[in-house]
């Protein structure tokens, strides 16, 4: 299983959630309501799943704000469910051949 990166960006004072997964860059909207964006980037997910199992990481911040703690819970719920995901999409033969 690979681990990849995940952390907290702000741009024009909406803070995000970046996925590095490889050499792509997935953002999540945190701090506004973007369901078009987060269902992209959902899928995104799922096809790169197809091709092996991974999960995220994001530095661990002692003194973390709000924002920190709100998308430290994300990732661990989002880790989750694509465990769930992979197991379902193994279970019904749905992997790429190299995965």
């Amino acid at each position: 299983m690979d681990t990849y990166s995940a952390d907290v960006i702000e741009i024009d004072s909406e803070h995000f959630l970046r996925f590095k997964v490889g050499n792509d860059e997935l953002k999540i909207p945190i701090t506004k309501d973007e369901p078009v964006e987060v269902k992209k980037v959902f899928n995104s997910l799922i096809l790169k799943l197809k091709k092996g199992s991974f999960k995220f990481s994001i530095k661990e911040e002692e003194n973390g704000d709000i924002i920190y703690h709100v998308a430290k819970e994300y990732i661990e719920q989002l880790n989750s469910e694509l465990d769930d995901i992979y197991k379902e999409l193994e279970e019904s033969d749905l992997l790429e051949p190299d995965a």
